[in-house]
């Protein structure tokens, strides 16, 4: 493991890459970080106690900037961001995934963004969802859904930011309590809103990240559980800003939220329990008409139709 001389300058940005059992991925993930045209960096990767060749193959590539921090008991996600977060010198953080990639540009356009504007708490971009083979399935995050100092209220309902697409100022983030131990998932969608609650968040609207949705990534792991950490997440949140929200937006904030839920695990083929989260969205109020559109057009059997009428059609 190297370290940071102290009497070496800071780097700009610290790239944090929490890591485990991604002998298969950490390459590519790390060569993602050498095409950025940034002078002033440092990658911080946290083996969270991997027992494959992660550290192995992160050491063999020689990149100067490289901090290899391997810990000796698996700390999770979180965890391993925490420590990560303790240990980064740069004055912004940029998080990626060692299964996800960067593409050319996006640091440089993401900074470029936080050092003209102090009030900016973090920068995100769009990313591209890919499934094992590198087919494309869907983009996500390349607009901002409303203003910059308004984003918390729209992460709150709904996620429209990916993780491997946030660069954050390292001393808002670090003033936090850190990435919550007790939630397996959406620990970042939580930070997030934390951050943006504290400022304006800015968008890069283009596609400058490549997400790997692999059978093995954190969503699909945890995809069943994913009701089980986000709505307690989400109303957690809301306590903390029920000062800043008034009765019918957080009416209106849940409702987007059970949909939201509710479609993510209809489409992942939990169709009980994405129904039970979607006609919780309607009694909020939350888009009746499409919602109870969207529960016919993708149930199972309409989808069947639709995939025989497709191959019929061929």
């Amino acid at each position: 493991m190297s370290t940071l001389n102290p009497h070496q300058h800071a780097p700009l940005v610290t790239v944090l890459i929490p890591a485990f059992n991604a002998g298969k991925t950490i390459e590519r993930a790390l060569r993602s970080v050498l095409v950025q045209r940034i002078e002033s960096f440092e990658i911080l990767v946290i083996n969270d106690a991997s027992n494959d060749d992660t550290a192995a193959i992160a050491e063999s590539i020689g990149i100067k900037e490289l901090r290899l921090v391997s810990l000796q008991k698996n700390l999770g996600e979180c965890g391993a961001m925490n420590t990560g977060l303790g240990l980064a010198c740069g004055k912004y953080i940029a998080f990626l995934d060692a299964d996800d990639e960067w593409l050319p540009g996006k640091l440089i356009k993401q900074i470029a963004l936080l050092e003209t504007n102090p009030n900016m708490v973090f920068a995100t971009c769009g990313c591209l969802f890919v499934d094992a083979i590198g087919n494309p399935l869907r983009e996500f995050g390349l607009h901002p859904p409303s203003k910059p100092q308004d984003i918390w209220r729209d992460l709150l309902g709904a996620s429209c930011v990916a993780k491997p697409c946030v660069v954050a100022r390292a001393d808002v983030i670090k003033a936090t309590d850190g990435f919550d131990l007790a939630l397996r998932v959406a620990g970042d969608q939580d930070m997030e809103i934390r951050l943006a609650s504290q400022g304006e968040v800015d968008f890069i609207e283009d596609t400058l990240v490549i997400v790997h949705d692999t059978p093995g990534s954190l969503t699909k792991v945890h995809a069943q559980r994913i009701a089980d950490f986000v709505m307690p997440m989400v109303k957690n949140r809301i306590s903390h800003l029920q000062d800043r929200l008034s009765a019918a937006e957080i009416r209106r904030i849940l409702g987007i939220r059970y949909s939201f839920i509710g479609r993510n695990l209809y489409d992942a083929g939990m169709i009980v329990m994405g129904l039970r989260y979607i006609a919780r969205g309607i009694t909020q109020g939350d888009r009746v008409g499409e919602n109870l559109w969207y529960m016919i057009t993708a149930s199972p059997p309409a989808r069947f139709l639709k995939n025989l009428f497709r191959h019929g059609s061929n």
